[in-house]
């Protein structure tokens, strides 16, 4: 009698699976003691006010004024009660214009000075001596050139996530793989063709990784730009929370920035999975 042979994509989709789901829990297992042990450290100082003499709240407080923000239950921040939503999207409203452009520049001149020594020797030296200035040493200037309002913060932003792309993007189109450089010379490909298809694909992973360095510094530079340009996004509420004293306020606005900026890091990192999943 004939036995059919097993389903060897079945015996494996299985252990892919439950092997995916014990890693996930593996990494959650890894990941959550610190954090459980800096808010159980955090929660017993703030009630006992240990934290500077009491003025730094308690974890919980914390949570709860954060909820009331998000949700507007209750009436114990009504200046920002239910708001929180708009300030989100005001902030990121403002990092995904300064990203794009900036990221956009970045690649497209990283990629011409990382290709052509004549297009370096023109602009990679401007270029390095801008880049050790501060953002925050562009704030007044920003607001001279642009006035109040999200222009001044879109342009910092746009600096800001500028450096980071353009730096990998340059070292991986000067570093992409000499050997398929060569074997795709050899087989016929003019300069064109190798730009577009064995240099850019070559320097992607470069050029991801500074993007994602790009955003965690997009939500930095988005809370230094809201502090004097802007009446709206989590920057603002931060310091005008700490001018009427709301530390839990203030802790809030740090957490919210955090896991959001934590959030958008993922989604680039899945992004990043995608694109790259050739290299696995």
């Amino acid at each position: 009698m004939a036995v059919n042979p097993p389903n060897l994509e079945a015996v494996q989709a299985g252990p892919t699976v439950f092997g995916r789901l014990a890693q996930a829990l593996g990494r959650a297992a890894l990941a959550l003691p610190l954090p459980l042990a800096v808010i159980l450290a955090w929660e017993y100082a703030g009630q006992n006010r240990l934290l500077a003499g009491g003025m730094i709240p308690p974890f919980s407080v914390v949570m709860m004024s954060l909820a009331n923000w998000v949700f507007g239950y209750a009436a114990g921040v009504p200046i920002y009660s239910g708001t929180w939503i708009f300030h989100v999207w005001s902030s990121v409203g403002r990092i995904l214009a300064g990203f794009a452009i900036g990221s956009t520049l970045a690649v497209t001149l990283g990629v011409l000075v990382g290709w052509s020594p004549i297009v370096r020797q023109m602009f990679d030296p401007t270029v390095n001596l801008v880049r050790p200035v501060s953002v925050a040493a562009w704030v007044t200037i920003s607001i001279t050139l642009f006035g109040l309002g999200s222009l001044p913060g879109i342009f910092l932003i746009t600096y800001a996530t500028f450096f980071p792309v353009y730096v990998n993007t340059v070292h991986g189109v000067k570093y992409a793989e000499d050997k398929l450089t060569h074997a795709a010379l050899m087989l016929g490909a003019n300069k064109r063709q190798l730009l577009w298809h064995v240099i850019i694909p070559g320097a992607l992973p470069s050029i991801l990784t500074g993007m994602r360095v790009a955003i965690a510094v997009s939500w930095t530079t988005v809370i230094i730009s809201e502090v004097l340009a802007v009446k709206s996004g989590l920057g603002y509420v931060l310091i005008d929370a700490n001018d009427l004293m709301r530390l839990d306020l203030v802790i809030a606005s740090m957490i919210s920035v955090g896991v959001l900026g934590y959030t958008t890091d993922r989604l680039l990192s899945i992004l990043q999975a995608r694109l790259l999943h050739w290299l696995e």
